[in-house]
């Protein structure tokens, strides 16, 4: 038989809704939660959305004995929690590419970028004076961007932070001093060391541009590829610009090291004769007698070789390079004009000069002198500059290096076994080799001259030491002489 219906004056139980109003109970609350919760779909835009209906079956189980036999509500496989969309719902946002990808102005290791950021840094609004540790190079290097708008005030290019750099004042003093040393190591922690003034999260302040990017290409020729041919057609483009704009007239100021190379006329033949040879053959389509005519001076080379070219016109100026290459007062006249001066540039330290004050004046001759300055091509670049520092230059070792160690100590040549040498006498003597053999003749035969004139000095002073001992005796017949006493 079947179990009889529990009695409703059961003791202690209280009455028991009917199953038909606890499932409608249920389905009201479902479809109430189905109506007020939000498909994470829907929000975004991607497909319809989706309401899901908890079924509710009821399943037999074994009564118990006082208790009405419950419904048990199953959730089917296709349906989903609350927790559950909340789950998938983070799993499926998509990734913003900004936080995956380091922002576009962060380029540790783009040499034109930190050129641009260097380009920047003016001489009238940011002293050259500061230490290395916070020159234009350091800052740009650490991400900083010079703000003419404010003086000594660096700029963060990817967080925007900044900071003003100070020079010490003139009671304390300069920076050798004790407080511009202390205000130096403030400011080191701050633009280059730690990067204190970077925002937390910047880059910049993990990973700065490493000291080796700002070098010259191709082993200190200033080339990326191609070698000592590609560095000659270089210069000889360069050369043919500066002679149109009557800057083959610049009378140079050269260093020591280039007197050396460039010693005579016969070896600024030689120099122009290089570059004009190269550049005749790249053109191919030139006869003798017109490349010969057409051969760049050897001024203009040598501006190319230290790092000085012509600045490009501005857009909507016509450029100067039509007119034709003449020394002629007229065609000098109309450069130094105001508006129509050239101007040298170096595109790795930025540095603009006005070569009107270097040109000739007006009513200068073949055969007259000039009148303008002398305009030395290294002392112009910033000190940093790879064309003139020997820090930014590439580790070189030549042949004539290694014989003119010749002589030396032996812990010497552990020192100079690595030498490093500026930009352009690295480029110079990739164009004209040094004449080593002759040089280190000479030094060979001044070093046996010295070493012949130390021998004959000493040779005379023991001379003069034995005429004051007197004659020479021998220790043996001093201990077998015997002296014989008188007998009277």
């Amino acid at each position: 038989m079947p179990d009889a219906a529990v009695p409703a004056a059961d003791a202690g139980q209280p009455a028991v809704a009917p199953p038909i109003s606890k499932r409608k109970w249920l389905d009201s609350i479902a479809s109430l939660d189905a109506a007020t919760r939000t498909d994470p779909l829907t929000e975004r835009g991607g497909g319809k959305k989706r309401r899901t209906r908890r079924v509710c079956t009821p399943e037999p189980v074994r009564p118990v004995r006082g208790r009405s036999s419950p419904f048990i509500c199953r959730t089917p496989h296709n349906t989903s929690t609350p927790a559950l969309e909340a789950i998938l719902a983070r799993m499926a946002r998509p990734s913003r590419p900004s936080e995956a990808l380091p922002p576009a102005t962060y380029q540790p290791t783009s040499l034109p970028a930190l050129l641009e950021r260097i380009a920047t840094y003016r001489l009238t609004t940011f002293s050259p004076s500061k230490p290395p540790s916070l020159s234009a190079l350091s800052c740009a290097l650490h991400g900083w961007i010079h703000t003419p708008s404010t003086r000594e005030r660096v700029q963060c290019v990817t967080c925007g932070h900044g900071v003003v750099l100070l020079p010490p004042t003139a009671g304390d003093g300069a920076w050798s001093s004790p407080a511009g040393q202390r205000l130096r190591q403030e400011y080191e922690r701050q633009v280059s060391g730690q990067g204190q003034a970077h925002a937390e999260a910047c880059p910049w302040k993990l990973r700065p541009c490493a000291r080796s990017l700002y070098r010259l290409p191709g082993g200190g020729l200033g080339v990326s590829s191609g070698g000592r041919r590609r560095l000659l057609e270089e210069l000889g483009r360069e050369a043919a610009t500066l002679d149109q704009n009557g800057l083959g007239q610049v009378a140079l100021t050269l260093p020591e090291p280039a007197r050396e190379v460039l010693g005579s006329d016969e070896r600024r033949a030689r120099l122009v004769k290089a570059v004009a040879l190269v550049a005749d053959t790249a053109s191919g389509d030139e006869s003798p007698s017109t490349s010969t005519t057409d051969s760049p001076s050897a001024t203009s080379i040598l501006l190319g070789i230290f790092g000085w070219n012509l600045l490009a016109p501005p857009a909507g100026r016509p450029s100067s390079s039509s007119l034709a290459r003449s020394t002629s007062s007229s065609s000098i006249s109309s450069l130094t004009e105001p508006g129509g001066s050239p101007i040298l540039v170096c595109k790795y330290c930025t540095r603009h000069v006005l070569a009107s004050s270097y040109l000739p004046s007006p009513g200068f001759t073949a055969g007259g002198a000039a009148s303008g300055k002398r305009f030395d091509p290294v002392q112009q670049h910033q000190a940093f500059c790879p064309f003139v520092s020997s820090a930014s230059a590439a580790d070189t070792q030549t042949t004539g290096d290694a014989a003119t160690k010749r002589g030396t100590r032996p812990d010497d040549d552990n020192k100079t076994t690595t030498s490093r040498k500026p930009g352009w006498l690295v480029r110079l003597e990739a164009v004209l080799p040094r004449p080593s053999t002759p040089l280190i003749e000479s030094r060979e035969a001044a070093s046996l001259s010295k070493t012949t004139t130390s021998h004959g000095n000493t040779h005379d002073l023991l001379s003069y030491v034995r005429k004051l001992l007197g004659p020479k005796t021998s220790p043996h017949s001093r201990l077998h002489h015997v002296p014989t006493s008188k007998v009277a």
